[in-house]
């Protein structure tokens, strides 16, 4: 299974797992309580245990910030940059189409193209027309027509519409920022009180 496939729960027993692998691998580098190898071997063997576990670590370390970070996207404020939220290739779309579309706007030519754009569905070109209709400019909103008013109300309702889903978001936002917490936690007690300290629960 791929970390981008595992549950948070999942994800928080893959750290678990990388530090039980390390702390068996490191029991294996031993006999009758004494080092199998020599010195510079044994050191070697170590820190090459040590370097799986890190790796490991980095690697659900980094598929949690992914998440985290595609959740923070999903947050950003009703008043945000609604091209912030586009993605792949409708960013790179409107990235193309912005510069067009404020031409339009500030020539003034904005109904017949605002109508030709909710008719397409075209979801890239409705978040830039949204930004540069919408912009505070001079007289904000009020500088446009009534037609025109109405047009960007229906925008605002397909670009930006009412997310049920804030709370959720932000529960699995606070759920996985749990795992990097935690891992924190246990790099602090392993660096105070060593390895035995996280085994047996010392504080």
């Amino acid at each position: 299974m791929t970390l981008e496939s595992k549950t948070t729960s999942q994800l928080e027993t893959a750290i678990a797992e990388a530090r039980e692998q390390e702390q068996s691998a490191k029991a294996a580098l031993y006999r009758a309580g004494q080092p199998m190898f020599l010195e510079e071997e044994h050191g070697r063997r170590v820190q090459t245990i040590e370097t799986q576990r890190r790796q490991a670590i980095d690697g659900v370390k980094s598929e949690v910030q992914r998440r985290i970070s595609e959740i923070e996207v999903e947050l950003l404020p009703t008043d945000a940059d609604p091209v912030m939220a586009l993605k792949g290739e409708d960013l790179t779309r409107a990235a193309a189409l912005a510069p067009f579309v404020r031409e339009d706007v500030a020539a003034g030519n904005v109904g017949p193209k605002l109508r030709a754009v909710l008719k397409s569905g075209d979801k890239a070109a409705m978040a830039v027309w949204l930004r540069y209709v919408s912009a505070p400019g001079e007289r904000g909103l009020s500088r446009w027509d009534g037609e025109v008013q109405q047009m960007v109300t229906q925008l605002e309702a397909i670009v930006r519409p009412p997310d049920r889903r804030q709370d959720a978001l932000r529960e699995r936002q606070s759920e996985l920022s749990k795992v990097v917490m935690g891992e924190a936690a246990t790099n602090f007690l392993q660096t105070k009180y060593g390895a035995q300290a996280i085994r047996t629960g010392r504080s």
